[in-house]
């Protein structure tokens, strides 16, 4: 006699736990850049002991978020011009080659999830919702990078969305212009994936990409 047995769904660590909400608290701009981040006080936060905070921030460490000095404690990271000139170029570099690719194997996803996003920007400018937009513009990108459909690029864009997500919630809150260039140059973008025009595609996403280095050098 066969017995159905449902498969035991692998439960989420304290760590991963950890991580997931120290992260969204730095994208969001609840943790400021350059922040010092005591494990004491994020582990009461969190109703948790220090450990999965340690290795949460350990983790976070190895996405850019955090910066960890043996001497002198755990931070949010601060980049410099050169490292956010090189992770918008990263991304850059990555976006570029999964849309064609997207649009031509995947195109009505592509599109929906680029209109759904944009749709949900254009609500958060309305009730100036900062971590709202931030949440839909990590949407929009996220999903030309999904719908490209190579895993291999698809985890490099993972390991450095965060800091560039973070930054953008940190340009929000210090240039009110910034969002609704923003906007406009999303939805400039999902207009050329609509019409299939790929030297648009790639220089809206290439001037995308400097704006953010752009209003980086002029907040500091």
């Amino acid at each position: 006699m066969e017995h159905s047995l449902k498969k035991i769904s692998q439960p989420i660590s304290l760590m991963e736990t950890a991580v997931e909400s120290i992260r969204d608290a730095i994208i969001s701009g609840q943790l400021p850049l350059g922040s010092k981040l005591s494990e004491q006080r994020l582990a009461d936060t969190l109703g948790v002991s220090r450990s999965p905070v340690r290795d949460a921030l350990a983790s976070l460490q190895s996405e850019g978020l955090v910066k960890i000095s043996p001497k002198r404690g755990s931070f949010v990271f601060t980049p410099d011009l050169k490292e956010v000139d090189d992770l918008c170029e990263h991304r850059c570099i990555l976006e570029v080659a999964s849309v064609g690719r997207a649009i031509s194997e995947n195109k009505a996803s592509l599109i929906k999830g680029m209109s759904d996003a944009v749709t949900k920007m254009q609500a958060a400018i309305q009730k100036e919702d900062g971590n709202s937009y931030t949440k839909a513009d990590m949407s929009f990108h996220n999903t030309i990078i999904q719908c490209g459909g190579n895993r291999s690029i698809a985890a490099s864009y993972q390991r450095t969305i965060g800091p560039l997500m973070a930054l953008r919630a940190h340009l929000f809150t210090t240039m009110n212009s910034t969002i609704q260039r923003s906007m406009d140059e999303h939805q400039l973008l999902l207009e050329a994936c609509e019409s299939e025009n790929l030297q648009a595609i790639k220089t809206i996403i290439e001037e995308h990409s400097r704006h953010l280095v752009e209003a980086y050098r002029v907040s500091l």
